[in-house]
């Protein structure tokens, strides 16, 4: 007797870790992208004791995203206001087509990271 997988679940399980290997990637996307935000503080204010961010924030944060996604124009990045602490929250999203009919033909993979910036020790710019 041999055992032998059915194509079907080889399919399954090449598809699936196609889904894993989107993931990490956007992960890592969204964490690169969150720390890129998140290291444009506004170093003036946050002598005054007013933690901020450089409006520049969301064109580091974005452009970091898009750059190690691969995928240009799928990373969104906001700060949140009202909070003592300066927040970069990144979501990237790819479509992951999948070659297996039965699962669905694409999926959308979605990460997201929050970072916020490290004001010990630095000293304002200007």
């Amino acid at each position: 007797q041999t055992c032998a997988l059915p194509i079907w679940m080889i399919a399954v399980a090449v598809d699936l870790s196609q889904l894993y290997e989107a993931r990490v990637r956007l992960q890592n996307a969204a964490e690169q992208a969150a720390l890129a935000g998140a290291s444009q503080v506004d170093y003036v204010a946050a002598e005054r004791g007013s933690a901020s961010l450089l409006p520049s924030f969301g064109a580091a944060c974005t452009s970091a995203g898009n750059a190690f996604s691969g995928v240009a124009g799928s990373t969104a990045c906001v700060s949140p206001e009202g909070t003592d602490e300066v927040v970069a929250t990144v979501t990237v999203q790819a479509p992951v087509a999948m070659p297996l009919p039965v699962i669905g033909g694409s999926f959308t993979v979605t990460a997201t990271f929050t970072a916020a910036p490290v004001l010990g020790g630095q000293t304002p710019v200007g």
